[in-house]
């Protein structure tokens, strides 16, 4: 029988304001603003989870995004 490996995920979601804060830790002198997260999940291109009357975002997902957005021939 396989174990579960599903259990040893770790998915960090954030607000929107706390994933921001996360970004600045990682970079404090980014020019990245809170409002172009904010555009960027309202055209789609971040995705995020509404939970009641919050809206998640998966911070890996985010990262991972941001490192390949003018680099689209190395990232999916």
């Amino acid at each position: 029988m396989q174990e579960n490996n599903k259990s040893n995920i770790k998915i960090r979601m954030r607000t929107i304001p706390k994933a921001y804060e996360a970004l600045k830790t990682l970079d404090p002198d980014t020019d990245f603003s809170i409002r172009m997260l904010r555009q960027m999940i309202k055209s789609g291109e971040i995705p995020t989870i509404k939970i009641s009357n919050k809206v998640l975002v998966n911070l890996d997902l985010l990262i991972d995004k941001l490192s390949c957005y003018n680099n689209t021939a190395t990232c999916a």
